[in-house]
Parts: C-alpha cells; sequence; structure tokens
C-alpha cells in the first residue's frame, strides 16, 4: 500500500494581480489539508422582518466519513454536522444554540421573529439502531434554548411550519415499524442470502424501498405541552405547505403505481387540501393532470399557476376549474370571414409561431402574475388577462442577460431580480418597475451576489456575497443595496493563504461558436512566462466562484482552466475535443500555456468527459478520471440503488445520447471510451470509490485493464470505502489531493523549464 503523500508548506510570493503585475505580499500556501477547512455559510431560515436569521455553517473536515455501504437505505443517516448560528441583522451579534456540532434537519422562525424551531437528527440512537430527532424551541429574546418533548416520534424527513398564532408546529410523524420494515428489505437487497428480480412487480425493488420514506402521517404539535393532534392521516406522502393565515395546507400524495423511467424519481402526485382544524380534506388535482407539471403558488396558497404545453392555467383551492390566462389565438383557418380567401400554405410558413408562456411568480395579493416567454417578462393582470411587456429579451439567447425574478415589492409596484451579464463579470440586483418596465440597477459590480432574499416587507435584502476567488461571507442590505453590511467572516484565516487571481476569457470553438472559460493564474504569476495548464472539465463554466482544488493547483505553478463546450444530443463526445482544444490554443496565444504541458480531468460527468477527449487527441500529456464512466452500454443498467438513474441519464438527460441502446446503439458505442482505449496515448491516473453508487467502480476497472492489455501506461487508485466523491476520511482526503498533484509534477514538470510567451 502507498504512503500517505504529504508537502511542506513554505512561504512563497504572490502577486495580488498577475495580470497587471501590481505589488508582491507574503502569504502562505494554500494546502490540501486548507480545502478541508473551508467554511460553508447558508441562511436556513430568516424571520419576516429581517431582524434575525439562522445560519449553518458547515466544513468537510467535521463530516469526513459517511458509511457508503448503507446508501439506499432510508433508515441510515449520514453525518452532516454543522454549527447553527442565530444572527442578529441589525448589530451583527452571533448566538449559538449549541455548543456542540450538530445535524440540523430544518429551522422555522414563528411568525413574530421571537422563536425558532430547530429539528436536529442523531444518528442510529433509538434501541433498534434507527436514527432519530429531537425538536428544540430557541427564544431569541431570552437567548435560552427548551427541549420539546413530542408525544410521537417527528419523522428524521419532516419539515416544521408554524401556525400564525405560535400555538402549533406542523410536523410529520413516521411509524417505527416502517422503519425496521425499511431496514430489513434493505438487507435482504444487500445480503440475501437470496435476492429475486422480477418484471411482474410494477417497481423496480430500489425504487419501491426509496418511496417507503415517504410513508408518514400529519400532525399538529404544541410546543409548550409536546400534545400531537393527528391531521393527515398515515400515507405516502411527497410534500406539504401551510397556508399563509394558517387555517388549511395544501399536501402532495405520492399514488405512483409503477416505476417511471421517463423522469429519475419520477412521481405520480394527487395534490390534495386540507383542513388543518377538522382534518377534512379533498382532491384539488389528479395526478394525470398533474404529472410533469410545476406549481407557482400565490402568497395566501390560495391559487396556483402552471404552464401545460405553452399555455399559462390558474386554479384556486375552491374546487373551480382551471382557466388559461394566456389563451391561444384562433388558428389561420378559423379566423377567415366568409368570402375571404384561406391563406396559402407558404403565407401560412410565414406566420410568427405562437408565443410560449411559463408562470414565475405572484404578486403579494395574487392580483398580477409574473409570466415569461422566449421574447421577455410579461405582468398579467389576472382579472382581465391584459398583460404588459416589462422585459423584451433578443431574439439571440446569448444576447441577453441572464436574468432571474427574486421577490415582488409588497405593494406590486417593482419585481426585484438578480442580473449579469453575458459577456464579463458584471453581476448584481436590479429593481423593474412593473407600470413601466424600467430597469433600475441597485447594484452591479464585478461580485458575485448569491442566495439574495428579500425581507417580507421590503425593507431590505439577505445575500451571499463573494469576490469570485474567495469563498462568500453573508451580507444585510436596505432596500436600495445603498450600503453592505457584513454579518459573516467564515473562513477569516484564508486572508492568510495565497489564492489566484481570475479572469474570463473568451474564444471559439471548432464550429465558431463563441465560448466562455475561467482561468485561474497561478500563484506568483510572471507576465511572459508559460505555465504547465491544467483543464478541469464538466460542461459550462462562467462565473468565477471559489475553487478549492484550483486554489491548490495554482499554489504548485499550474494555471487552471476551466472551458466550457458547445453540448449537441446525438453526439455531445464531439464537443469536448471542439471546445477544449480551441480553449488550449487560446490560451497558448496569450502566452499562459505551455502547449507541451498541459493536463486535463474531471469527476463524474467530466471524468466521462475527460476519457472521450483523450480518445480524440494526443494533446494532452496526462490525463485523470475521476468517478467517471468509460463504457456506455455496461453503465446504461448498472446501479441499481439510483432506480431508472443510468437510463434516464443517456436516453433524456446529462448524457445526451438522445435515445435507448437499442435506438442508437452506434451512439452508446461511439460514447464508450474502453472501446477506443487503443487511441489513447495519453498517460490517465483514474480514482474511484470502490462504494460508489453513481458510476461504479468497475467502470474504471475496465479502463485500467484495457490500457494495460494495451501496454499504455495507466493507474488505478481505489477508495475502498468512498462514494462518488472518492475519499472518505481526512486522510484519504489529502491523499487524494497530493495524488493529482503528483501525476501532474511527474508528466508535466518532469523537465521543468519556464518559457517565454514568444518561444
Amino acid at each position: 500500500m502507498r504512503a500517505v503523500l504529504t508537502r511542506s508548506a513554505l512561504a512563497i510570493t504572490v502577486l495580488v494581480a498577475p495580470a497587471l503585475a501590481a505589488a508582491q505580499v507574503q502569504r502562505t500556501p494554500f494546502t490540501a489539508e486548507d480545502i478541508l477547512k473551508i467554511t460553508s455559510v447558508n441562511v436556513a431560515d430568516m424571520t419576516e422582518d429581517g431582524t434575525r436569521i439562522a445560519v449553518t455553517t458547515r466544513r468537510a473536515i467535521d463530516n469526513p466519513t459517511t458509511d457508503h455501504r448503507r446508501y439506499g437505505d432510508p433508515t441510515y443517516l449520514a453525518p452532516s454536522r454543522v454549527t447553527l448560528e442565530i444572527i442578529d441583522t441589525r448589530t451583527g451579534a452571533k448566538d449559538v444554540p449549541f455548543k456542540e456540532l450538530v445535524n440540523v434537519r430544518d429551522t422555522a422562525w414563528s411568525r413574530d421573529g421571537r422563536r425558532l424551531a430547530i429539528l436536529l437528527g442523531r444518528e442510529a440512537t433509538t434501541a433498534d439502531g434507527f436514527p432519530s430527532t429531537a425538536l428544540y424551541i430557541w427564544d431569541a429574546e431570552k437567548k435560552a434554548l427548551a427541549q420539546v418533548k413530542p408525544a410521537q416520534p417527528i419523522a428524521v424527513n419532516s419539515s416544521l411550519a408554524w401556525t400564525p398564532d405560535g400555538s402549533s408546529l406542523v410536523v410529520a410523524l413516521r411509524n417505527a415499524e416502517l422503519d425496521r420494515e425499511a431496514r430489513a428489505t434493505f438487507r435482504t437487497l444487500t445480503d440475501g442470502p437470496v435476492v429475486v428480480h422480477t418484471s411482474a412487480e410494477p417497481f423496480l425493488e430500489w425504487d419501491l424501498l426509496q418511496r417507503s420514506a415517504r410513508t408518514r402521517s400529519i400532525a399538529l404539535l404544541n410546543p409548550a405541552s409536546g400534545a400531537i393532534r393527528a391531521v393527515v392521516p398515515q400515507g405516502r406522502i411527497s410534500s406539504y405547505q401551510v397556508a399563509r393565515d394558517g387555517s388549511f395546507m395544501t399536501v402532495m400524495e405520492d399514488v405512483t403505481t409503477k416505476t417511471d423511467y421517463e423522469t429519475i424519481g419520477g412521481t405520480d402526485n394527487d395534490l390534495k387540501y386540507v383542513d388543518l382544524q377538522s382534518g377534512e380534506s379533498r382532491r384539488l388535482m389528479a395526478a394525470k393532470d398533474l404529472k410533469g407539471l410545476s406549481l407557482r403558488w400565490s402568497d395566501d396558497g390560495r391559487w396556483f399557476a402552471y404552464a401545460k404545453r405553452g399555455e399559462v392555467f390558474i386554479q384556486g383551492i375552491d374546487g373551480s376549474a382551471a382557466r388559461s390566462v394566456t389563451p391561444r389565438p384562433k388558428s389561420a383557418a378559423g379566423d377567415v370571414k366568409e368570402g375571404e380567401a384561406t391563406p396559402s400554405p407558404a403565407d401560412a410558413e410565414k406566420k410568427e409561431p405562437e408565443e410560449n408562456f411559463s408562470p414565475v411568480s405572484f404578486s403579494r395579493d395574487a392580483s398580477r402574475l409574473l409570466i415569461s416567454s422566449r421574447k421577455g417578462w410579461y405582468v398579467l393582470s389576472v382579472a382581465d388577462l391584459s398583460r404588459k411587456q416589462i422585459v423584451q429579451f433578443d431574439e439571440d439567447e446569448e444576447k441577453n442577460p441572464r436574468i432571474s425574478a427574486i421577490d415582488w415589492a409588497p405593494d406590486g409596484s417593482a419585481i426585484y431580480a438578480s442580473w449579469a451579464a453575458r459577456d464579463r463579470w458584471e453581476r448584481g440586483v436590479v429593481s423593474i418597475d412593473t407600470a413601466s418596465g424600467q430597469m433600475t440597477p441597485l447594484v452591479r459590480d464585478g461580485r458575485l451576489y448569491s442566495g439574495v432574499r428579500m425581507v417580507r416587507d421590503g425593507s431590505g435584502f439577505v445575500a451571499t456575497v463573494s469576490d469570485g476567488d474567495r469563498p462568500g461571507d453573508l451580507y444585510a442590505a436596505d432596500a436600495r443595496f445603498a450600503s453592505l453590511k457584513r454579518l459573516s467572516d467564515a473562513n477569516p484565516w484564508i486572508a492568510a493563504r495565497a489564492l489566484p487571481e481570475s479572469e474570463l476569457v473568451k474564444y471559439r470553438d471548432v464550429d465558431g461558436k463563441e465560448l466562455y472559460g475561467v482561468l485561474r493564474y497561478p500563484i506568483g504569476y510572471q507576465k511572459g512566462t508559460r505555465y504547465p495548464t491544467v483543464f478541469e472539465l464538466y460542461e459550462t463554466f462562467f462565473d468565477n466562484t471559489f475553487n478549492a482544488r484550483a486554489a491548490f493547483l495554482t499554489n504548485h505553478g499550474y494555471a487552471v482552466f476551466h472551458p466550457s463546450v458547445n453540448l449537441v444530443v446525438g453526439r455531445p463526445g464531439e464537443a469536448w475535443v471542439k471546445g477544449v482544444t480551441t480553449a488550449a490554443n487560446r490560451l497558448i496565444e496569450m502566452g499562459i500555456a505551455d502547449p507541451d504541458r498541459l493536463g486535463v480531468h474531471g469527476t463524474s460527468y467530466g471524468g466521462y468527459a475527460t476519457a472521450l477527449l483523450i480518445t480524440q487527441t494526443d494533446r494532452f500529456k496526462a490525463a485523470i478520471n475521476i468517478s467517471g464512466k468509460v463504457n456506455m452500454v455496461s453503465f446504461y443498467t448498472d446501479s441499481p440503488r439510483l432506480g431508472v438513474r443510468n437510463t434516464h441519464a443517456p436516453e433524456r438527460s446529462q448524457d445526451r445520447i438522445g435515445g435507448t441502446l437499442w435506438e442508437y446503439p452506434e451512439r452508446y458505442l461511439e460514447h464508450s471510451a474502453v472501446l477506443r482505449a487503443d487511441r489513447i496515448k495519453t498517460p490517465l491516473l483514474n480514482i474511484t470509490g470502490d462504494q460508489d453508487p453513481n458510476v461504479p467502480a468497475s467502470q474504471s476497472r475496465e479502463m485500467y485493464y484495457a490500457m494495460r492489455r494495451l501496454g499504455k501506461e495507466v493507474e488505478w487508485v481505489r477508495y475502498v470505502n468512498g462514494g462518488h466523491r472518492p475519499p472518505n476520511s481526512v486522510e484519504e482526503s489529502v491523499d487524494f489531493e497530493h495524488r493529482i498533484l503528483a501525476w501532474y509534477d511527474k508528466h508535466l514538470k518532469k523537465n521543468e523549464k519556464k518559457k517565454s510567451s514568444t518561444d
């Protein structure tokens, strides 16, 4: 067995702005160990007045070990230990209710913002070894934590919702006998001794097991006494939400009768109305009518909108029929008046295609609905169906900014949205006047603004803000984003680390399509010097979010580039050679990349792309496939614990083959890198986790033995207890990053010499 690789941490010289050759400062290197210490910040819930937020902070080093052998076991609770903080957005003061790290399943502020309900998960604490939950109430004014002792155990997958008066919490309950049955089924499927699979059963065995976790009931819980009052009897419940006034709830009930091969985890749901006082229920929409629809609910929960074949419908909980709010115009033939000539086929072809709409969100009072189409955004009046365009889109989608609605102003006068340019790092938040359509930038600069939440009364926002090169932190802003108040400093130590500067690079693929990629400069970059350059593949990249592995590699003298490709259904494999090689050409033209020292790697889909790429070009001198597939035929029906995921991916989603194995056998063969292993000239490192339920380690085994048989340079590293992200401990994680570095050092720095960009 190979020993864990280590590196010394020496002080190095950093150029703060490499492209501008700015002044030098001394910082310590960013290490593999540092990757595990990065703290991510997440807003769990915010009070309606925005004065308090519940925040969880998480580090990989605190959650290193998962029992991947238990993947698919509904009774297994994987570790997810976080610190829970309560932050006062006015003063920045913090409270930490729990001294230890906890597994937060859900949180919910009471309507008055004084109490926070906290549901914790606890691993294997019952006599039978099942996970359990614990419910706490944090009194924000008294700064006191109290545990609630419910009369019945709350389900691990329960969500929390307060009634408006704060007297009760809506929770989900689960019978312990169900867990015992689920555990027994899991053990049979994994340990046997005899397992029978038959097409006579309507569900795939693992699909049915996963659905069993939805079997639960819904109840009202009194946090003062722990008393429980049943509202919805035990059934297979997909989701539920409580109405604003607390008088009723809507429930999605799983009525699926067989495994759905059209959708990953596909579920047929009946939509039901449930009176929270009487428990009376009625069906609002049958599963056959709801299938494939995404519902957009009004603030009061009494209306919902959806799109069907490009037409938007609105329906209420009162039992009335759905009505179209974007009715289609009559057909050309139907519009012809008596005595007029019927339009010719040529004229019919010239007719502008019908506009397809999708609902986005209701105004606070539900009198208006924001809808979108390829032409833009419209504000539609629910009463008279009149609509006004407030945002116009160019026919060429690439010319439009990236824009996404955040919320309506409470009085309906404006819609707030995130905004980002398509060709540069210019990002922010805008306000769009719903009467005039005038768009006003509230904040627009080079920073990243994510997870933007508006305070309910419209008086401010909370958002995660980052410069793109460092991890983000939480900030509070007023209604005009005129000032930002920092609420968290999750990684103060990182200021002393050497981190790379980034740049957005434009280039064209072989077909001439304009693409963008993100370049991370090597630490200590000197203009005019060429560097070994590593390309990390996935699909498309644009924003410069913090990337820990890139930070690690750039600290060891590598430039790192994240290229985009133009993936086409039916022939996605061509995209990698068309886009990545031209990206390499661009970096060589810029005088950054050394053409003789190019490397490439990717994880999961990126690993699959890497394997395909090196069968088509020998420009890369080292490649690393991390948990990526290499044989589309053997992968097609593998990974049973994922249900239909591995058939759906090539047929309908990410893999983009565009059909079944029997419809397009040649495409599956063309996209199986192992069948073209004889063409590979690039040394390949394969890294897998033996317990990976997504892409089985056997995929890399196939490539390893194929390349070895062909006399190619290949290595296969197996983390026996690892999953889809292979390492499964702190030590393994450090080993993992250093093996990647060592592979590149071996092949890209054999005869290292700095080259002038004029060489």
